[in-house]
């Protein structure tokens, strides 16, 4: 690969990583289903295209549920089944599980150390993970996983002095070619997910403790609407799509 290439922000992000860097991606994301909702179509368009993806979700998810009779520990082993049934139907790497408690993440020494780890081991071209900065954004463990996830980036991962036990495992320094925020208020890049959309409801399906009893046709049906309400608005980008806010580290 062209380890001095530079990526061309008017050109497809996507395309030019995987020719000019690798197809390595590397997802990082705070619940079990956060992906597939997000972006599970782009995932899915990835893992189509030959790329080897690897999934960390720096949570058990182990307070999403209204039933009063399941306990915290029934829910994370179940819901850390269900990615792993999600990720398989993409064709993804079988996911990492980091355990902190759902709404307990922190953007703390620990969890930067670990997202560095795993950016050191895997060495990805391309991140996904949630937007951490997006003021007033919904749940506090997507903002503080995707804040995490950028400052392990920046400055962490490519430091050697950060966190130096890594080089015990004979993990090197790494920083990925483009970064893909997801959640974004002002995204500026768009994926096409028409090909791809089955993949995305299915895999969303996989996660049945959240779907309750919806169907394919029902998330079809949904979907659909969205694309109307899109188009309708004036929206940029694809009928069906995922957008996401862009950064560039190799430039």
């Amino acid at each position: 690969m062209m380890t001095n290439a530079v990526i061309d922000p008017d050109a497809d992000l996507i395309s030019q990583v995987a020719s000019k860097f690798g197809k390595r991606a590397l997802c990082i994301f705070a619940h079990p289903d956060d992906l597939e909702f997000t972006c599970g179509g782009t995932v899915a368009k990835l893992c189509a295209e030959g790329w080897d993806v690897h999934i960390v979700v720096t949570t058990s998810g182990n307070k999403g549920t209204k039933d009063p009779t399941v306990t915290s520990q029934q829910l994370a082993g179940e819901r850390e089944e269900e990615a792993r049934r999600a990720a398989a139907i993409f064709g993804a790497r079988e996911p990492v599980f980091f355990g902190f408690p759902d709404g307990g993440i922190v953007n703390d020494d620990e969890l930067r150390a670990l997202v560095t780890r795993q950016v050191r081991l895997h060495r990805p071209e391309l991140m996904l993970t949630w937007d951490g900065f997006r003021p007033g954004f919904n749940h506090r463990d997507h903002r503080y996983t995707g804040a995490a996830v950028h400052d392990a980036l920046y400055p962490s991962s490519d430091d050697h002095l950060y966190f130096p036990l890594d080089k015990e495992e004979g993990l090197e320094p790494h920083r990925p070619a483009a970064m893909l925020l997801t959640g974004a208020g002002t995204p500026d890049y768009h994926v096409d997910i028409r090909r791809h959309l089955r993949t995305k409801i299915r895999a969303a399906l996989a996660h049945t403790s959240q779907m309750h009893g919806r169907t394919e046709r029902d998330m079809r049906a949904m979907y659909e609407e969205r694309a109307r309400q899109a188009e309708a608005a004036g929206e940029p980008g694809p009928r069906f799509k995922e957008s996401f806010a862009r950064i560039i580290f190799r430039r």
